[in-house]
């Protein structure tokens, strides 16, 4: 193993579609076989050791230096494995899982934090806060779990939604432990306390709800999102979002999120990833076969039609990865695709082309 030892209004829908005709991209009203230019190049997820294996989805996050960190589940256990630039792997001290590990990184003003988040195999919610040291390297003794307060916990087969935000804070989301209600809680960077758990307004999955934020706190963005985005699996097996203005404690209603002539449902939880320049995407694994897709979304809470993963890649019912490096969509899965299989990465499109969003709208 490793060691050996990641409801449209109608001005957003006429931007959206405007948009989407210039550039190629769909309207809200259909389904594409992939983003405009994508390729079909799947490429290994590798460490030090080889390419990571995990019976779980991986995650992984980056600091401000470009600096990234992989986590994931062991390949034929429940321990919970790093890499720091694709070096050697290390074993987290003490901590198993059932499920995917979460990583972010949180800026503090110097090196920052990456924050490894766990379910355990008891159902509780563990952090791993691992600071690099001084020459960017991961330190020579990793730290051991701290357990979220606040009785943090959710079924221990599933992994909780994080988020960074600015000053050193973050937002965990998580699907309750006795019902199908989902959970946010705020931690403040500041003051170094959590606030009260608080349940998100009609927002019901059985699956892992995802959480993403891009908050501009420097005020050079043309299009700041400034909010954060809840994706979900509702029990219908559509998917939702809500969303919250950065500094706000209310969420949006949830918004179904449906593409006609699509197979755009899932049964496992989504992924969600926001561009700085106001888009991002949810990105799911249909039901109807495992495959890839995703919703383009905009910061005034609109989409702009759903987009198939061209290459037939499977994830075997793990939910896909979505990342956004910069204006860059990623994906990572772990599955098959293009003759290989395992935990793979593609590169998918770049935002920087679309045009800029309109205002937020609440």
């Amino acid at each position: 193993m490793l060691k050996r030892l990641k409801r449209f209004r109608p001005a957003a829908l006429a931007f959206l579609a405007a948009s989407a005709a210039v550039l190629g991209l769909s309207t809200p009203a259909s389904a594409v076989w992939g983003f405009p230019g994508e390729g079909s190049d799947w490429n290994p997820v590798n460490y030090a050791g080889g390419q990571i294996t995990s019976r779980s989805t991986t995650s992984e996050a980056r600091d401000n230096r470009n600096n990234i960190v992989h986590a994931w589940r062991g390949g034929d256990n429940d321990n919970i494995y790093i890499s720091l630039n694709s070096g050697p792997a290390y074993q987290l001290p003490d901590a198993q899982t059932y499920t995917s590990p979460r990583v972010i990184w949180t800026d503090d003003g110097g090196r920052g934090n990456f924050r490894i988040f766990h379910t355990g195999t008891e159902s509780h919610v563990y952090q791993h806060r691992v600071q690099l040291t001084t020459n960017y390297q991961l330190p020579a003794t990793l730290p051991n779990w701290t357990r979220v307060p606040n009785d943090t916990r959710t079924t221990n087969t599933l992994p909780v939604g994080v988020a960074a935000l600015p000053d050193n804070s973050y937002m965990l989301a998580w699907n309750s432990q006795s019902d199908d209600r989902i959970w946010t809680m705020y931690y403040n960077g500041r003051t170094a306390a959590y606030s009260s758990p608080g349940v998100v307004p009609d927002a019901l999955s059985k699956d892992a709800p995802a959480l993403a934020a891009q908050v501009d706190t420097d005020n050079d963005d043309p299009a700041p999102w400034n909010q954060v985005v809840l994706a979900f699996t509702g029990t219908n097996n559509y998917v939702y979002q809500s969303r919250q203005r950065y500094g706000s404690s209310s969420w949006t209603n949830p918004r179904q999120i449906f593409a006609a002539n699509s197979y755009g449902f899932s049964r496992q939880g989504p992924s969600v990833a926001l561009s700085r320049n106001g888009y991002g995407v949810i990105t799911i694994s249909e039901d109807r076969d495992n495959t890839i897709g995703s919703y383009i979304i905009s910061r005034d809470g609109g989409w702009s039609g759903f987009y198939e993963e061209n290459s037939f890649a499977s994830t075997v019912d793990k939910t896909p990865l979505a990342v956004i490096d910069g204006t860059t969509l990623y994906y990572v899965i772990n599955g098959s695709a293009g003759g290989r299989n395992g935990v793979l990465w593609k590169r998918v499109y770049d935002f920087a082309a679309m045009p800029t969003p309109s205002a937020p709208q609440w």
